[in-house]
């Protein structure tokens, strides 16, 4: 029998929704926190100090979403202030973190007059417990994707009843500000009725930093790359498109630089032309050959193909055969 992620169904307020994934995600969110706590030490206390002025900031743009955290952390029985921290990263970035930005491949391809969207998931292996799939409805929205357990949803690649794909990259930039952090940004973002809408919270609300946000509805395909203060829609229409972690728009001058994320792209990119179809594109996010598109720190892989309802989930490093069909027939109508 395959692996596969744990799901939690959920339906009700945001509150609602956030404690049935804490209380299923229990205890992976608890090994998280202590694993955040052992490897920052005594500077975990001053992380977490840093917190308030976002959290106020959240709380004005995204009450709903507060709500939600704050329903996984007595969901888990773990405290709010601390659960915030792993949903603002931000504090740590701006504390001169080391940390890269060598995660997930973005892949799009045109069929018919929709598209098929592959994903891969990467981080660290011991974030693999983390990983759950959502299947829920709240504010009359609903909403189906790969998420940490740990996070509001939205923050790795989701699908919603507005038929509306939303799939993340961390990209690293040398702006901040305070402002919303982007993980709250994503979750908005799964709210969207349009694209359009997207746009106007990019361009409304401030945010602390920014992650490549590529989304995809119907026909259209529009590549979002932000920073804390800036932001390029790339815009395509029924065309072949990948994305990793470094900028591709004029944005270029503000990354930080990811020659591994650039070498992979360019695989992609050259690879691009014979894939056609599901069956390619799992072929594509399975190849472990350098530069990997799966590689070591590669733990989930999801495929949503539009034209035909089904998401396709492979449970850690992805070959083949290992992705299972889930049907979206109840989210897409």
């Amino acid at each position: 029998m395959m692996k596969q992620f744990p799901i939690v169904r959920a339906e009700g307020s945001h509150y609602e929704v956030g404690f049935a994934v804490g209380k299923t995600m229990r205890q992976p969110i608890r090994n998280l926190l202590d694993r955040e706590k052992a490897k920052f030490g005594d500077t975990f206390v001053h992380y977490v100090d840093m917190l308030p002025p976002f959290i106020d900031v959240t709380k004005r743009y995204f009450p709903q979403y507060m709500d939600e955290v704050r329903g996984i952390a007595d969901g888990a029985g773990v405290d709010f202030q601390t659960l915030f921290f792993t949903n603002c990263r931000e504090v740590v970035d701006y504390s001169g973190s080391t940390s890269t930005a060598d995660h997930c491949t973005i892949v799009a391809i045109p069929q018919g007059n929709q598209y098929i969207v592959g994903h891969n998931e990467d981080w660290d292996a011991e974030s693999l417990e983390i990983l759950y799939i959502f299947d829920a409805v709240t504010d009359g929205v609903h909403i189906i994707g790969l998420n940490y357990g740990d996070s509001v949803m939205g923050d790795s690649v989701s699908v919603t009843s507005h038929g509306l794909i939303q799939a993340i990259n961390d990209l690293q930039h040398h702006d901040t500000q305070l402002g919303v952090p982007k993980k709250f940004i994503a979750r908005a973002i799964l709210d969207c009725k349009t694209l359009e809408d997207a746009e106007e919270i990019m361009k409304t609300v401030p945010r602390a930093a920014g992650f490549n946000h590529v989304l995809v509805q119907g026909p259209r395909l529009w590549n979002i790359e932000s920073s804390a203060k800036e932001y390029i829609i790339e815009k395509v229409e029924l065309q072949k498109y990948v994305h990793a972690n470094h900028y591709v728009t004029a944005l270029k001058w503000i990354d930080r630089g990811n020659q591994e994320s650039e070498k992979r792209y360019a695989k992609v990119q050259r690879r691009l032309g014979g894939v056609n179809s599901v069956e390619d594109i799992k072929q594509l996010l399975s190849d472990s050959t350098d530069p990997r598109i799966c590689r070591e720190g590669t733990i989930g892989s999801v495929i949503f193909d539009m034209p035909n309802k089904v998401a396709h989930i492979a449970y850690g490093q992805p070959t083949p055969r290992t992705y299972m069909e889930y049907s979206l027939e109840h989210v897409l109508g």
